[in-house]
């Protein structure tokens, strides 16, 4: 898995902060916008629904002080998780991505769209599920698949992804580019980024991030 912590697979030189349950690394493809970044157990766990009460505490932890960090920067940011399959057991990813604030501000509306207009047409399960209340952990049942975003420091939505193979793994993504003018291959296949190019990032990400650390505590 590329993303275990011990696994030989993971680049470690793309981590910007390791916790005592998760870690940050950037991607090492071509990031959606300048600060994207990836909030990851350390351990293989599958799913927000699934984790422990501490490593969610954790994931919080570090979104509060990306929110913070972004905010100073004048953007908001939106995380993504994006679960398709409970049976494959792929790592969890809790995925931030920050964008100019007149886009934050309508993100909500450009999501719950989508949302409606995803998957299956009839769907077993409601298809918008709010999260502005009662946050994932208790708003999908744990054995579900499931798509979930939320705004900075409100919840945004779910949605119980009924058929695998319908819903694309870069939903998300898909959304946050379009509203970012981006080219598709952004997000349906994007580039492996060079060594160089990798190390700049990371050496700008973690100069802002320095004031933030969150694990220095």
């Amino acid at each position: 898995c590329p993303y275990c912590f011990d696994s030989p697979e993971l680049p470690k030189h793309m981590i910007v902060a390791v916790g005592k349950k998760v870690y940050i690394c950037l991607p090492s493809f071509q990031s959606l916008s300048e600060g994207h970044c990836l909030i990851i157990p350390i351990q293989h766990h599958c799913a927000a629904t699934l984790v422990d009460e501490d490593i969610w505490d954790e994931i919080q932890m570090f979104r509060k002080a990306l929110v913070k960090m972004f905010e100073d920067k004048d953007l908001d940011c939106v995380f993504l998780e994006t679960n398709v399959s409970m049976k494959k057991r792929f790592h969890m990813v809790y995925e931030c991505i920050p964008l100019p604030k007149e886009l934050g501000d309508v993100a909500p509306i450009y999501f719950k769209k989508a949302i409606m207009e995803s998957d299956e047409e009839w769907a077993m399960n409601k298809k918008l599920i709010d999260l502005s209340l009662r946050d994932i952990r208790r708003s999908v049942p744990k054995a579900l698949p499931y798509f979930s975003v939320d705004f900075g420091l409100q919840g945004g939505f779910a949605h119980v992804i009924e058929n695998e193979y319908k819903f694309p793994r870069y939903f998300g993504k898909e959304i946050l580019g379009g509203m970012m003018d981006l080219e598709p291959r952004r997000w349906r296949k994007p580039m492996r980024e060079n060594f160089e190019d990798q190390r700049k990032k990371v050496m700008q990400f973690a100069q802002w991030w320095k004031p933030y650390d969150c694990t220095k505590e």
